[in-house]
């Protein structure tokens, strides 16, 4: 067996897991457009109770510290988990607000890594569908720095939904046409 043929199927095979990626995805931007409040909300839950788990993770390895005073840092900062956790959970849009301010931040930092990162996948193709996503991602990070805070009910179940949505179907356009150009399909 020849390198050009494992290299094709392990393409073939890498790229059909992609797809598949691609869509789902897509189908969970689907589904954050159709609810997002709720979605928002939902986020915002969750991460309130894995800062509460995660305290309570680290008030139990604690305990293992070589120091006092490392005892010490490590049993405040379990605890300043477990209340952040809890505040986030019993006031969800205080928590939404800054989640999405957040969100805002990940979505520029994101559109300038995918801009970037277009332009070297340009020559195997499929960094069109790339450069397009970047810059969706800025405008999107943008649109919710600009109308922050008022936007925190909505923005994060819309803008996250949109953007998975366009990164569900940029990673399987991407996976298809680079497919495609090793002449898998």
């Amino acid at each position: 067996m020849n390198s050009e043929t494992t290299m094709t199927k392990g393409i073939n095979k890498v790229s059909k897991s992609v797809i598949y990626m691609g869509l789902l995805a897509l189908l969970l931007g689907i589904i954050a457009v159709a609810f997002p409040a709720g979605i928002g909300k939902f986020t915002a839950i969750v991460i309130g109770v894995f800062l509460v788990l995660g305290g309570i993770f680290r008030l139990s390895f604690a305990i293992i510290s070589f120091s006092m005073g490392s005892m010490i840092l490590r049993y405040l900062y379990a605890i300043l988990m477990i209340v952040a956790g809890i505040w986030i959970i019993a006031n969800p849009e205080m928590g939404l607000t800054v989640l999405t301010m957040v969100m805002a931040v990940y979505f520029i930092v994101d559109g300038m890594t995918e801009i970037g990162y277009s332009f070297s996948l340009m020559p195997m193709g499929g960094g069109a569908y790339m450069l397009l996503s970047g810059i969706i991602g800025l405008i999107l990070g943008g649109l919710i720095f600009f109308h922050w805070p008022e936007s925190s009910n909505y923005a994060l179940g819309i803008y996250l939904g949109i953007k998975l949505m366009i990164d569900g179907a940029m990673l399987s356009l991407t996976a298809y046409t680079v497919r495609k150009s090793a002449g898998s399909i």
